[in-house]
């Protein structure tokens, strides 16, 4: 089972193609093939909860200081 390191970003740092799955959490790389779930992403905006799932790259897939294994 893989295990992250970090929890992901708060969502009022996420831009809008990494809120929207189409980018890496981390590093903002566009996300076209070999994307993994990173967490949820936590955040509100007054009573509204923003809470959304985010993916991350492959290099990424440990969370943001470790390498994934990309053999």
């Amino acid at each position: 089972m893989r295990r992250l390191s970090a929890l992901p970003p708060p969502v009022s740092d996420l831009n809008y193609e990494q809120y929207s799955g189409r980018a890496c959490c981390w590093c903002s790389k566009t996300l076209s093939s070999g994307a993994v779930p990173a967490g949820i992403s936590r955040g509100s905006s007054g009573a509204h909860v923003l809470d959304n799932e985010v993916y991350a790259c492959p290099a990424h897939a440990n969370g943001p200081d470790q390498q994934g294994d990309d053999r």
